[in-house]
């Protein structure tokens, strides 16, 4: 069950974190700062490292 919960979040995380960057690069109209994209680049981050580790835990038992 702990697999499947850690899968879907980092799968969440990693969609809002490219859906954010995306809105973010094409729309919006005034300039952003780079604080407001470090939020959607954190959560992608975050969201590669909760995958990885769950990856290389499943190829490994494998």
């Amino acid at each position: 069950m702990r697999k499947i919960i850690s899968l879907v979040l980092g799968t969440v995380l990693i969609v809002a974190g490219a859906y954010g960057f995306l809105y973010l690069l094409f729309f919006t109209v005034n300039p952003v700062k780079i604080l407001y994209f470090m939020v959607p680049g954190g959560l992608f981050a975050i969201g590669i490292a909760i995958l990885w580790e769950d990856i290389t835990q499943f190829l490994r038992r494998n």
